[in-house]
Order: structure tokens, then sequence, then C-alpha cells
């Protein structure tokens, strides 16, 4: 027996064995355990409904998390986090597994302006913001939560004048386990399995517990392959196993799969789509890293590894559309090593480097949109290339970045092109100004996915409405980023789990179940 399948205590986690063909019925069935998926389907659960969730990847023990890149990568993410856009120019990181990419996120708790809110219509959500904090654990970081990479980083900030902020996170007793937290926390504990929480409070070990205590059963590496729909309203899910399969009937069914896996399992199953807005106004939040080689030491894989922003560049009331945030980055060697630019000599002399090097990751707020669709196999398939005026944009943060790391005493500047191009004045960052963001010329990465299912009243220009409900399938919701309508230009995790939370209480008050 893998010990990772069954470490929640009692039977409400379920791993059918290999022949069996197991049919359920509940109130609601939620396909996903993330920042969404396990926030619906506690509050659910908790509200008296009979609810099951569906997760495609591992129920993981935490104690089996390790350093070991290819194992991590393989067991936390979709596609070993080799996910890609069709162009195979930027790289999507997604979370695989029961809490989703808040296993592996780096706790950034953050909230939207409300302003933000009143432009997407639900105003009305602000107040969940509190409820989901507590839930987990929300605290502000503190001084000593900063190490030499945040600090180097800071200094630079402070230097040019610019304003940036230590952060609030969800972190309970930490070890600091340095990169490590790129690769789930080791040492994540929740109060319903031990006397005290400890460590990164994912949804795995916050939000499940609470649903499961409440009645809720869980089935991990189960894979939703449809949802059925009779005579315009659900009727249930089909999903499955290595070698089997499960029927889940139920009235409702709430799709927080991720704002990749959402639209595709939408359009796998062939559920309606008049308008034609299933899987488009796809978001990624594309990011750009911009390293800095300092003659000091800065160990940035010691410590918690981000802990201080900046957002100077970033005003979501006054210019609600673009922007950037600047956010301390670093990683294993295997990362680092990947980010790295040049080949041969040139790109071992740069890895001797390792502990004296500090970054930043451009973190643009897009206004490109993209679309996700199905090939034939009914796999994801991602189109997204970045419009000119998000081009721009992103080349002047990477030159503020690469100024930033100057002031801050760096004595080159480290770009992820494939050559590798000397930057060591800031008179050779038209160097950066020159070349541009040319697709596969540089790499860029996302890891918050949003919009492709957006909500909104208006049926021709929307998915689902502000109820989270689809427009055109009786008793299908949405409970995850695929419901924004714009990119939120932030860490979304918060914002998710109080749409979430929102969405719950429609669902218990519109008498649907």
């Amino acid at each position: 027996m893998n010990k990772s399948r069954f470490w929640f205590s009692g039977a409400t986690n379920i791993r059918p064995s290999k022949s069996l063909q197991r049919e359920e019925r509940a109130d609601v069935c939620v396909i996903g355990s993330g920042a969404g998926g396990a926030v619906v389907a506690k509050e659910l659960a908790e509200a008296g409904l009979s609810v099951i969730i569906l997760e495609a990847g591992e129920n993981h023990d935490p104690s089996t998390f390790n350093s070991y890149e290819p194992e991590m990568l393989r067991r936390l993410f979709w596609d070993s986090g080799l996910r890609c856009t069709r162009d195979n120019a930027i790289v999507i990181s997604q979370g695989k597994g029961v809490g989703g990419s808040t296993v592996h996120n780096l706790c950034y708790a953050v909230r939207p302006p409300q302003a933000l809110l009143y432009r997407w219509q639900v105003p009305e959500i602000w107040p969940y913001f509190n409820q989901v904090e507590q839930t987990l654990g929300v605290t502000q970081m503190q001084e000593a939560d900063v190490n030499r990479l945040n600090t180097v980083i800071r200094r630079g900030c402070e230097i040019m004048g610019w304003r940036g902020t230590v952060q609030r996170h969800n972190r309970r007793e930490c070890p600091t386990c340095g990169v490590q937290c790129l690769f789930g926390c080791p040492v994540s504990k929740a109060k319903q399995i031990d006397s005290r929480s400890t460590g990164k409070q994912s949804m795995a070990v916050t939000y499940i517990p609470l649903a499961l205590a409440a009645g809720a059963k869980l089935y991990s590496d189960c894979m939703a392959e449809k949802i059925h729909v009779k005579k315009g309203r659900v009727v249930g899910v089909s999903a499955l196993f290595p070698s089997g399969r499960l029927r889940v009937q139920s009235d409702v069914v709430i799709l927080a799969a991720g704002a990749i896996n959402s639209p595709q399992l939408w359009l796998k199953s062939r559920l309606p789509n008049t308008n034609q807005r299933v899987g488009k106004n796809l978001h990624l939040h594309p990011a750009a890293f911009v390293g800095g080689v300092f003659n000091e030491t800065i160990d940035g894989h010691l410590g918690i590894p981000q802990s201080y922003y900046i957002d100077q560049f970033l005003d979501l009331r006054r210019a609600p559309d673009s922007g950037y945030l600047l956010m301390p980055a670093f990683g294993s060697q295997m990362i680092v090593a990947a980010s790295l630019p040049g080949f041969g000599e040139d790109h071992r002399q740069l890895m001797e480097r390792y502990r004296h090097i500090a970054a930043l990751l451009v973190l643009l707020h897009d206004r490109t949109t993209g679309r996700v669709s199905v090939n034939y196999r009914g796999s994801p398939n991602i189109a997204y290339r970045l419009r000119g005026s998000d081009r721009k944009v992103l080349v002047e943060g990477i030159i503020n970045a690469a100024r930033l790391l100057f002031a801050a005493g760096a004595t080159e500047i480290l770009m992820p092109y494939t050559q590798h191009f000397p930057i060591k004045t800031e008179d050779d960052l038209e160097i950066i100004r020159q070349r541009g963001i040319v697709p596969n010329d540089i790499m860029l990465a996302s890891s918050h996915p949003q919009g492709t299912l957006r909500m909104g009243e208006n049926p021709s220009r929307s998915v689902v409405n502000l109820s989270g409900e689809s427009h055109v399938v009786k008793g299908l919701f949405v409970a995850d980023a695929s419901l924004f309508p714009t990119s939120v230009g932030i860490p979304p995790t918060l914002t998710i789990a109080a749409l979430a939370t929102y969405i719950a209480q429609r669902i218990t008050e519109s008498g649907i179940v």
C-alpha cells in the first residue's frame, strides 16, 4: 500500500482497487481540490450537503516530500512541470494533487483592491477574505522572515525610491526549508491531524481536512472524464482510475480544476458552448527571470524564498489594465541552471556563482488573451502570444528589475536568453531593449493561468453568471481562477478562495440541492 494515498485518517479519502467499477450519489461533485475546489467543498459539506471531491493527482503525505527535483516535479505538477503553450514559448506550472498549486506555491497572501472587485461586479466577496485568511492562518511576515535574498532586493528598492512591502503569508511555525518550499512543505501539518498546525498552510492541510471532517468524500488519483447533462442540467460525472471507473450522480457539479483543465473538461464533455467563449480569455501572468551576480554571498536558496515585493509599477485602482510586480525569485540548482543563459563552459562558470546570485521575477499584469482548446486526444491545446503593448511593458519591467539589481550592488545582470550577453553597466541594458520579447528567445514562465470560463451577467460575453453557474447548463458551477473576467495582477490564491466561499453560499441559498 502506498502511504501517500491514505495519509488522512479515516475512510473519507478513497482510492478504489484496479478492478472496481463504483457508483456514488451525492448532492455535489467537486472536480479539483485546489484553492477553489477545497474551499467550496468545505463550505458545502459544513452546510449539510453530501459532497464528493475528485482529484486527478495524489493525496500526498508531506513527510515524503524531498529535494530531488525530478521526483517532485513528477508528483506535484501537471506534465512533470513541462506544460507549456502551443509554441513552447511559456512554461506553465500547475499543481496536480490534493491541494493543487497551494502545495507548491510560495504563500504570498495578497488581497486585490476593492476597485477590481467592483469592476468584476462582485464587491460582495470582500467580507469573505477575512474568513479565508483565518482558515489559512494568514499572518504578517516578520523581519526575521526576510532572508538574505529578499534583504538585498529591498535594499535595491529603497535606493531606487520605489514602493515595496514585506508581505503576509499562510505559514505557521516554519523551519524555513529554503527553495525546497517550491516542491511542497515536508513539515506541513493540519490541526485535524496533529495537535498544532505547522509549516505551509496549503489547502491540503486546511480546507480539505475540514471538508472531510464535515463528511465530504475525497477520491484521489481520479481523473474526471466527462460531465453528464440531461435536459439542460447536470446529472453527474464519470471518472477514471488507473484501471477502473467511477460514476458520481449529483445535482450540482463544480468545476475547480484550474483555468486549463476546467475548460478542457467542459470541451471534452461536449457541453453547450453557444457563444464560443469556453476556453477563451486566457490570461497567464507571464513572468521573466532577471538575475544579478554579486560579490557578496547571497545564498538565496536558504530561508523563506519570498517575503518582500515591489508594487511600484502596479496600481490596480488607477491603472487597472496594465503593470507588473517585481518579486524576489530563486530556485534549486536545477531550476537556476535552466534559467541561466549560455552553454558548456560559459554556463558552468555562471553556475559556480550560484551562491552569489539574487534574482527577480517580473510578473506581468497581462492584457493579452489566449485560448484553451482540446486536440483529437482531448488534451489541452494552449494558444497564447503576447501582444505588442504587453511586450513593451514586460521589457520595461525587465530593465527596471536590472536597474534595481545594479542599485543593490550587482556586478552583472543575467537574462534567460539562449545566448549569454554580458550586461555589466546600465548602458548595456540597451541589449534588452533591442532584443525585446521574442518567443523562444527568452524563457517565460506562468504560474497563474486564469480567465477561461469568465463570469459576467451578459450571457453573450461570459460563460457563467456572477454566482458561478453556467448560463446554459443548470447546476454546473465554476469555482477557480477560470472565473476571472480580467487578469487579477497579483498572486491569486486569496481571490480564488474568497470567490469560492461566495459561490458556495450562493449554492446553499439557491435551494438547487
